[in-house]
């Protein structure tokens, strides 16, 4: 047993180090830094997570919150058009497209075993 959950541990590793090394997987996290870095982006990331919580909070107590929502949407479409996120937002997808593909490989794999 301990012998194949070696062999199942060197292969996840492996398959770690292959995603890594994928060269859009590394232009995602690229991007994640140079997002992670931008203090008027953060600041604005920040404003966005305050606004749904203003607008979460309204809805709760029955309070029109369409002036919080409109303020919501402008922000946000200005964080989704700043070239720097839009190229994150296309790269995380791939990733996760990416991830998908390789886990519904897996669990192909483990259903052909049963």
């Amino acid at each position: 047993m301990k012998k194949l959950n070696k062999e199942i541990e060197d292969k996840a590793k492996r398959l770690n180090q292959w995603i890594l090394n994928q060269e859009f997987v590394k232009e995602y996290q690229k991007y994640e830094q140079l997002i992670k870095n931008n203090s008027s982006l953060h600041q604005l990331e920040e404003e966005l997570k305050d606004l749904q919580q203003k607008i979460v909070m309204s809805k709760h107590q029955n309070i029109d919150c369409e002036i919080i929502m409109k303020e919501y949407q402008q922000k946000r479409k200005s964080f989704d058009e700043n070239p720097l996120v839009h190229n994150y937002l296309v790269l995380k997808q791939e990733v996760n497209d990416l991830l998908l593909l390789i886990q519904d490989n897996i669990n192909q794999e483990l259903s052909k075993k049963d």
